[in-house]
């Protein structure tokens, strides 16, 4: 595998989720609260739905919602930020896919990531920047 040329499309356009203006600088981030609830609904589901067993399809669409990560620009984290507390990457750790990666591989390791949207989320902005490289693949 080679490493991608200086060409290729590695710069991550970060918009805000409040205002969607263009984020040069702010935070991508997850409130705890909104973790913690999604554990919560996450070990309730489990509980009842054990993993030795078959469900329902129509459980499938009443599965838990997942903790949702979001980016946020400096005017916005300052003027309606309401976490609540969060655990943040500040956008200049992140200008690359690269540098993303590399968080993606720090965060496996925290006990919650899973009952986050990072996938989703990572799928999301990969297409937005280039859908050309991404169509097919999912």
């Amino acid at each position: 595998m080679t490493a991608p040329s200086s060409t290729t499309t590695n710069v991550i356009g970060w918009r805000c989720r409040q205002c969607d203006l263009p984020a040069k600088s702010g935070a991508l981030h997850i409130g705890h609260q909104q973790v913690r609830a999604a554990e919560r609904a996450a070990k309730d589901w489990d509980a009842q739905h054990p993993a030795d067993e078959a469900f329902d399809l129509a459980d499938v669409f009443m599965m838990p919602s997942r903790a949702q990560w979001q980016v946020t620009c400096d005017g916005c984290l300052q003027r309606r930020h309401d976490c609540g507390g969060c655990y943040e990457i500040g956008l200049n750790q992140v200008p690359t896919f690269t540098a993303l990666l590399r968080w993606q591989a720090h965060l496996y390791d925290k006990s919650w990531f899973n009952v986050t949207n990072w996938v989703a989320f990572v799928h999301r902005l990969a297409q937005e920047h280039a859908p050309h490289e991404s169509a097919g693949a999912w």
